[in-house]
């Protein structure tokens, strides 16, 4: 199996669910940044030229990382919760995630893909960060980790919101203004194979 992906990227919280799974898979650094590139297989296997991508042994082709963590978190015990309000819980931000939050990032990241002069892209990026401060001041106000996201266990929806963490509107902020959830990732991030997978993403 082949991950493509690249260094701090949604690829990240993926290969803690291909670890945690014991699936052996070969990671291929599909975009540098400085300068941008891409790799030269991307966009063949995803026309949105977006990572992370998962190629399957028998060549199937699996985009969008929810879809990933939803389906490897299927088979490690754990990942989905048992009891039955948890697991709507469960789905249902599993889904509000790449819905909104992930969603806001491919406008903010590239804004000259969608207004041209320089001071429209600056207010759209601010404009966009303002967004995803709402969004996680809305999981903060509805989730009440105990001490995991969703109860007393580690959940993939642990792992994805620590992911997310490490993008904007940052850290710092977030333990200001959403510690019930900083807590409850600080947490997650103690686990060994997250730790590791961090170390090599986020440093």
């Amino acid at each position: 199996m082949k991950l493509y992906g690249c260094k701090g990227c949604g690829s990240a919280a993926v290969e803690v669910m291909l670890q945690l799974a014991d699936i052996d898979y070969q990671f291929v650094d599909a975009i540098q940044w400085t300068p941008y590139q891409r790799h030269a297989d991307l966009e063949k296997l995803n026309p949105l030229g977006q990572v992370p991508v998962l190629v399957f042994d028998d060549g199937t082709v699996m985009t969008e990382s929810a879809a990933m963590m939803l389906y490897f978190a299927e088979q490690v015990p754990g990942m989905i919760p048992d009891d039955a309000a948890a697991r709507a819980a469960f789905y249902r931000w599993m889904i509000f995630i790449p819905a909104n939050v992930y969603s806001v990032f491919a406008l903010r990241d590239f804004p000259a893909r969608w207004v041209e002069a320089e001071k429209a892209q600056v207010a759209f990026r601010e404009k966009s960060t303002t967004q995803l401060r709402a969004y996680w001041q809305m999981m903060e106000a509805q989730l009440q980790p105990s001490p995991y996201v969703l109860g007393s266990n580690m959940t993939a929806l642990d792992i994805y919101l620590a992911m997310m963490s490490r993008w904007a509107p940052g850290r710092q902020w977030l333990g200001e203004q959403c510690p019930k959830l900083v807590a409850a990732i600080a947490l997650t991030e103690q686990h060994p194979v997250v730790k590791a997978v961090w170390e090599r993403n986020f440093g």
